[in-house]
């Protein structure tokens, strides 16, 4: 349950993300953000910190994007890292799992309501039950702020440049500490390792071993 919370703000912004997917999902046509990522709490009795740092490239008002996340988490005392790459083109999302060494497929499936709308726009967010705090500058550009439930999300052009999310008593901040817009962004940026490649869909078909009765043999 800890393991889930750390991931609350990093599935925000991806939700986000694959909910409004459309070919001009920003209003920006290309980006490159570097996030710092500290969060804190007492998590199920646990103390836990959370530390890291994020990347988010993408080119083609977000038909190609890439999210490349390095996080500490500590807790109790005991410390674990993972790095966590994701990246989307067109309908589907990539998910590299550098422990076993394979890349997870998607595809985003959306319906007609959802892929008439974008993040940029406010009745997107008021949709969703948002409310809009006002405006406020990170790193100089103007974010419209919302608070969604227990999120505050600070939003450039649909581009989200701060996040605090709160859940099971981590409190967790992810903001950005540069932020550059409208730049050409080498191809390089959004490749993956070379891993073989495995459909989600089958993941979640195959049945999980320890809940597996067992076979009888009589």
């Amino acid at each position: 349950m800890v393991r889930k919370s750390r991931y609350v703000g990093i599935f925000l912004l991806l939700g986000f993300v694959s909910l409004f997917a459309q070919t001009n999902r920003y209003e920006v046509k290309s980006g490159m953000v570097e996030y710092e990522i500290i969060g804190s709490g007492d998590v199920m009795g646990s103390a836990t910190t959370v530390s890291g740092t994020s990347k988010l490239y993408f080119k083609d008002f977000g038909n190609v994007e890439l999210s490349d996340e390095k996080i500490q988490q500590t807790i109790d005392g005991d410390k674990e890292e993972e790095r966590i790459v994701s990246k989307i083109m067109g309908d589907k999302i990539y998910t590299v799992d550098f422990t076993d060494e394979i890349i997870y497929t998607q595809k985003m499936v959306l319906d007609e309501e959802e892929s008439t709308l974008n993040i940029k726009s406010k009745e997107a967010f008021i949709s969703m039950g948002a409310k809009n705090l006002g405006t406020e500058e990170i790193l100089g550009y103007k974010c419209d702020v919302w608070q969604l439930g227990e999120d505050r999300i600070w939003v450039y052009n649909s581009v989200p440049l701060k996040l605090i999310s709160k859940s099971l008593g981590l409190v967790q901040i992810q903001e950005a500490k540069l932020a550059v817009f409208d730049i050409i962004i080498k191809d390089d940026k959004f490749k993956l390792p070379a891993y073989p490649q495995k459909p989600m869909d089958e993941i979640i078909g195959e049945p999980d071993p320890d809940e597996m009765p067992p076979v009888n043999n009589n």
